[in-house]
């Protein structure tokens, strides 16, 4: 019996081995994610230049924010820019922090195209998005 199960043990962990190769080169290859290309926000008032180099980037106040944009009139944690499979899209964190895109404010997000102008508080920021 001692030797079935020792014979069986040593055909099964190549067969095992193999599936589970299988199964992380299917995961590399599923759903890669959208590229961010050159993403990037300009402040109108400055001509300062914020690169978009992650999936989510908070803008606000805050040290802790990735973008910290140090105005009286902008939140603490104000905003946040997602990059997905659709595209860009900005949502405000908190019902009290106004965020409006062109001129409309946005009730949950709204999605970004090149040349947006996205106002928080009383900066204006320009989204630019350049694939590439």
């Amino acid at each position: 019996m001692q030797e079935f199960v020792f014979e069986t043990a040593h055909f099964m962990l190549p067969v095992l081995a193999v599936a589970v190769l299988i199964l992380c080169f299917s995961a590399l290859f599923k759903r890669r994610p959208a590229s961010l290309g050159k993403a990037r926000l300009v402040n109108t008032a400055n001509a300062d230049v914020f690169p978009l180099i992650s999936r989510e980037t908070s803008l606000g106040r805050h040290k802790n924010c990735d973008i910290i944009l140090n105005y009286p009139t902008v939140s603490r944690l104000h905003a946040v820019i997602v990059c997905t499979k659709e595209g860009w899209y900005i949502t405000g964190i908190r019902p009290d922090s106004a965020v409006i895109i062109n001129g409309k404010a946005i009730e949950k997000k709204a999605f970004l195209k090149t040349g947006d102008a996205i106002t928080l508080g009383s900066i204006t920021l320009i989204f630019e998005n350049k694939q590439g």
